[in-house]
């Protein structure tokens, strides 16, 4: 879970800076992270493309982290391929769907580790 922090700061680093196409970027590969650290606890396979870890996310009943992730991806999509740039009104809007889609994968995560007796 700390490249997932590191990847938020960051994110929240280059948001102070204007940066939104960066910040896009790392807000969605922070979520990826904690995603993948989840399956990884349930010994289950990472996918390879993105839309699919958001579809196994999904599977595990944590539909606000995965439409955080499909959401965070496209705007990646923009900031990394697309003419156009990711604009900071963009990621404000985005901010409280980040959060709350953090908190539902940190809570799984807990009761996973809890489950299998291992302290967070």
């Amino acid at each position: 879970m700390e490249k997932a922090g590191r990847l938020e700061k960051e994110a929240f680093d280059d948001l102070k800076r204007g940066n939104a196409n960066k910040c896009a970027s790392a807000l969605y590969f922070s979520l990826h992270r904690l995603s993948c650290e989840l399956l990884t606890l349930l010994n289950e396979r990472i996918p390879r493309r993105d839309d699919k870890l958001a579809n196994a996310i999904e599977n595990k009943g944590l539909l606000t982290a995965a439409m955080a992730l499909r959401h965070l991806y496209a705007l990646r999509k923009k900031a990394d391929y697309s003419p156009e740039s990711v604009t900071l009104p963009e990621i404000e809007e985005t901010l409280e769907l980040y959060r709350s889609a953090k908190e539902e994968l940190l809570k799984k995560i807990k009761e996973v580790l809890k489950r299998k007796g291992i302290k967070s």
